[in-house]
Order: C-alpha cells, then structure tokens, then sequence
C-alpha cells in the first residue's frame, strides 16, 4: 500500500498530482492529513478532485499558524510515535506498504518518523536539495538532512540534487526524476477555470510567508520597502498568508504599505496560478513559486539570503540577499530575464508513480 503524509498546503500541491496519478491508474492510496494546513488542504482537495483523507490527525480542522500552536500539535503527533504504536500501525498506517513524505517541513519529519514506528518503508520527494547553511533556511536544512539520512527510497528532481544525495552517502535508494512534480500541479490547472479577476495592465505579484523573514521586524521592513519602491514604477498585488498579517500587524507595520499596493488575502490555487502566469514580475520568499516561476518563464525576485532551489537561478530568477542594489539590478532586466525561453515540461509524477510500482508499493 502506497501512503501520503501530507502537512502544509505546498506539501498538497505537490503530492496531488502523483495521487491523481495513481487515481488514473485505479491503484489504491491512502491519505494521512497532518492538520498542519488543515483549512487550506480542505480547499485544494477540491481543486485537484482528490477525495478527503482517509485520517485527520488533528481534529481542530483549521490552519496552525502561530508557534504555540505549533510547539502544542508537534508534541501531541509526536508522542504517538513512543506511546501509540499500535495505533499507528493499525489505524493510521494500516496495510503496511511505503509511506512518501516531501520536502523540509515539520510535517515531514513527523511523518517520517511515526510512518517508520508502524514499520513502514519512506519515500522521500523533492530529496536532495541543499542550502549547505544550517540557519538558512532553519530549521529546514536540518530537517532535509536528518530525513534524507533515513529514508529508503529518495526522488531527487534534478542532477544536482542527485549529486547532493550521493555526496552525503545516504543509505537510501536515489532515483533521479525529471523535474519537480509542481509542474505537474500547473498543467493540472489549466484545466480549472479562474474565478478571480486578473488586474488590467502589467503588474508585479508578490507574497511574503516564511517565518525567519515575517518574524523578523528589520526583513519584514525591509520587504515593505522593497514593496513600496516597486510599486512606483508597477502595480503590485500582494498575496498575504494568515501569518504574515498577523506579524504586519505586529509590528504596525501594515500602515506603511503604500496604498496603490493591492492586498489580497490567501487564493485558491487556480486563482494564484492565473495570477502567476498574468504577472509581469514576481517577488517571493516561497521556493514552490520560484519553481514555479521557472516552468514559467517568469521573472522573480527571490526574498531570501539563501535558496535550495537551483531552479531559474541564473536565468530568470535573481536571489535578493536583502541588498538594494540587487533590486535595481532586476527591476532594470526584467525583459532580459522574461527572454530565456520556455522549457519543456517533464512528467515527474509519471516517473515516482512507476518507481514505486516496481518497488512494490502498486499492483
């Protein structure tokens, strides 16, 4: 039996199409919802057609978004993994088989861990990528480390991240695929109509979520202003997540967001991904949207001091560094990195859900 331990709403977008994959195939799955993103995972299972998760481990049913909150949903999954053993192995991972984690977050760890308590095998996606600093991003890169370390079969998404995998000599099986399954998720959206109205004229779309810039007030600042400045040469529609208003808020600064900035709240996929591909220019701090960026050719401004992404570097992304000159750089060359051409889009869902038939995890 193939299982998904699925946390945080990037997580879903990812797994979804490997699961509408199988679904093509009438190979049976099981979902295990970590309740990480309990509200925003409820919305995306109906955009990709998926059916609702076989178990829900936490039954409050809406979004973990402050750290209390997270500290006290990470003990009580955790204290499954020593004192309800027979539980996991009966209820949450019945049928044994293999479970697949993805990426560098706390739900992935989780998973992995109580999916190896009920005796299961892990598959890990999106393994291999390094940032090779351990504070940026934290705690991701340890994450990534630990789980990669202990994983039985591992789906690394391009060369370079295969190279990083057997630099590290992890015991794991390394399977290299063609391309992140995020592209999978985007050509699943052309087929589901928009229900938001895309701005008229060019326009630059810009989110901000990652907690060691949105807790920080001097990065959070310091986006605002990198905002603000963008915004007198080009509309700006900025996509908040639940935690960054709340830290904007915080830290007064949501008053000095210029007032020609448009500010939306959270947006079903479709409707961000309509608004991806209308955009002119992208500024973000979220890794899946820089990949997503790079399928689509479209120029970003990463929000980062480091990245573990490779993809678009080099070609149409540019990594900020929190440095001005860097924006001038490319606010100036926009239609240089527009320029670089659209590449071919691989199947990597096809390929993990061929690989775990032949590892045994379908018929």
């Amino acid at each position: 039996m193939i299982h998904f331990f699925i946390g945080t709403k990037a997580q879903f977008i990812k797994m979804a199409p490997i699961m509408v994959e199988l679904n093509s195939r009438n190979i049976p799955f099981r979902y295990v919802d970590s309740g990480q993103h309990a509200e925003l995972t409820r919305s995306l299972r109906k955009v990709f057609g998926l059916r609702e998760p076989d178990i829900n481990l936490y039954s409050r049913n809406r979004d973990i978004v402050s750290i209390p909150g997270a500290v006290g949903w990470g003990l009580k999954l955790g204290c499954s993994i020593w004192f309800r053993r027979k539980w996991l192995r009966q209820r949450v991972f019945c049928g044994g088989g293999i479970c697949l984690i993805h990426g560098d977050t706390l739900s992935t760890l989780l998973g992995m861990k109580m999916a190896r308590a009920a005796g299961l095998k892990i598959g890990h996606v999106e393994a291999g990528l390094r940032s090779f600093c351990m504070w940026h991003p934290f705690p991701e890169e340890l994450i990534r480390i630990y789980c990669m370390k202990r994983c039985d079969i591992l789906f690394a998404p391009s060369e370079e991240a295969q190279g990083n995998l057997k630099a590290m000599n992890v015991r794991g099986c390394v399977m290299k695929v063609n391309g992140n399954t995020i592209v999978d998720a985007l050509r699943l959206m052309e087929k589901v109509p928009a229900t938001i109205k895309i701005p008229e004229g060019p326009f630059a779309l810009a989110t901000c979520h990652r907690l060691e810039t949105i807790t920080s007030r001097k990065r959070l600042e310091q986006v605002i202003s990198l905002l603000n400045r963008v915004s007198r040469q080009i509309k700006v529609v900025f996509v908040t997540h639940k935690p960054t208003r709340q830290y904007l808020k915080r830290f007064y600064l949501a008053d000095k967001l210029n007032t020609e900035i448009c500010v939306l709240g959270m947006q079903e996929y479709m409707n961000f991904t309509a608004l991806l591909r209308s955009a002119k220019m992208v500024i973000t701090d979220g890794g899946s949207i820089q990949e997503e960026c790079a399928y689509l050719n479209k120029p970003c401004l990463i929000l980062r001091k480091k990245t573990e992404r490779p993809d678009g570097l080099g070609k149409n992304a540019v990594l900020w560094g929190f440095e001005d000159k860097i924006v001038d750089e490319f606010l100036s060359r926009t239609e240089v990195l527009a320029s670089a051409g659209p590449c071919d889009w691989p199947r990597p869902s096809v390929e993990i859900v061929d690989a775990l038939i032949e590892y045994g995890g379908g018929p």
